[in-house]
Parts: structure tokens; C-alpha cells; sequence
């Protein structure tokens, strides 16, 4: 799990969680290997972006097109399901940024601890950032109160198991990066239809993988279920 257009109010705020398979450690290993192959590249030497991505591996706001196409390539061909919970922070629970924040993790996983319930536990990671580690600590409570409230009953849920890694600790994280970046232009654009319009192809290009994307304002955006297209 990360956020996107957290401190930044000229972007929307977004909380994405990516869910991968009984392949999580092959699609981890093969995002390794293209992180580890396109380092080796000598033509890189001198980009501007190319010592943080040796760092920290890949970003979406910082990784060179060299680096993002692969990695857009590599994305088409695994198999995964991202959900987002997206606000323009007029809606959403919260004075603070941080406490908009904590509330759409609570429910983004809520929703996850009901669509996993006869699971024994749910394993989230969340990406290491500044001032998550408080939070962290309330959000299991906090999420499995939520979703017995949407369920209306005190029923049996998984077991939440969370815990904050860096981003080289686990590259998969990258991938949910890249969607929330596809929304936040597509949203940014004011939601185009017209394939000319360049946010609205790369938005298309991630819309089968989406489950859910909704919006405290707007409710449902796009799912699985009812997508828009």
C-alpha cells in the first residue's frame, strides 16, 4: 500500500493497495531483475534520475522513460488487482492531511479485510514514510471496527498483519505506484474519454487491473464489476 498527492493540494489524494497472487515472490523476483538489468546499463551514467533509481529503485515521478517503459511493459504481462480510494479533500474525514489519510486507509482496508474474510490473515506492507509509524499502530482496530459497522454484524475477519518497508525492500510496491500515477493524471485531466488525449490511453492501459476506484465524493468510479469502459 501507498498514498499519492499527499502535501501536495494541487493533486488529488489517493491510497492505493496492490494485491498480488500465489506468484507475489515470482512477480517480486522478476521486478528485481529488470531493476537489476536496466542498472547495468551504461548509457544510463549521468541521468539525472538514474542515481536515485539505483538507490531506491523504481518511481513513478522520477524514473527516466528508459526506465518507466520496461517497467509499464513488465506490468501488462503479471498478473495483479489494485484498489484506490481517491479525494479532493473536501469530503473525506479529516482536518489534517494526516488524519485524511489514516481515514481512507481505514477504508480501503476494511474493504479488503470483507473481500478476504474466511482468510486467517491479511499481510499489508506499506512503503516507509514519515509520520505513518502512529498511524500504523491504530489502523488494525480501526479497520476490522469499520468493516464490522459496513457489515452490520461482529463477524469472524482475518487477521491484520501490517508492517512499513522501504521501497527497495520490496520493489512490488512500484506497481501501485505506477497505477496511482495513471489515476491521478487521468483525474488532473478531468477525466477524459477522447483517445487523443494522452492521460486518457494511460489511464485505459490500467483500468483492467483496477478493482476498485472510488471516490468520496463521486462514490464508485471504475471497478471490476461496472468499469467504465
Amino acid at each position: 500500500m501507498d498514498e499519492s498527492g499527499n502535501g501536495n493540494p494541487s493533486q488529488p489524494l489517493i491510497v492505493g493497495a496492490v494485491e498480488l497472487g500465489h506468484d507475489a515472490d515470482d512477480v517480486e523476483q522478476r521486478i528485481r531483475d529488470l531493476y537489476k538489468r536496466l542498472c547495468a546499463k551504461s548509457s544510463f551514467i549521468g541521468h539525472p534520475g538514474f542515481d536515485e533509481f539505483r538507490k531506491n529503485g523504481f518511481h513513478s515521478s522520477t524514473d527516466p522513460l528508459d526506465v518507466s517503459g520496461p517497467f509499464l511493459e513488465l506490468m501488462r504481462s503479471l498478473f495483479f488487482r489494485a484498489y484506490m480510494v481517491v479525494t479532493d479533500r473536501t469530503s473525506v474525514p479529516g482536518n489534517t492531511e494526516s488524519e485524511r489519510i489514516e481515514s481512507m486507509y481505514v477504508k480501503l482496508l476494511s474493504d479488503l479485510l470483507i473481500r478476504h474474510r474466511n482468510e486467517p490473515e491479511l499481510l499489508c506492507q506499506i512503503e516507509q514514510s514519515e509520520g505513518m509509524g502512529s498511524i500504523i499502530r491504530r489502523l488494525p482496530n480501526s479497520a476490522a471496527g469499520r468493516a464490522h459497522e459496513t457489515l452490520g454484524k461482529v463477524a469472524p475477519l482475518p487477521r491484520l498483519e501490517i508492517v512499513m518497508v522501504a521501497k527497495a525492500e520490496c520493489m512490488s510496491m512500484a506497481i501501485i505506484d505506477y497505477v496511482m500515477s495513471a489515476v491521478t493524471r487521468w483525474l488532473q485531466a478531468g477525466c477524459p474519454t477522447s483517445p487523443k488525449d494522452w492521460p486518457y490511453r494511460a489511464f485505459r492501459e490500467i483500468e483492467p487491473f483496477v478493482s476498485l476506484l472510488y471516490s468520496f465524493e463521486q462514490g464508485r468510479i471504475s471497478s471490476r464489476k461496472d468499469p467504465l469502459h
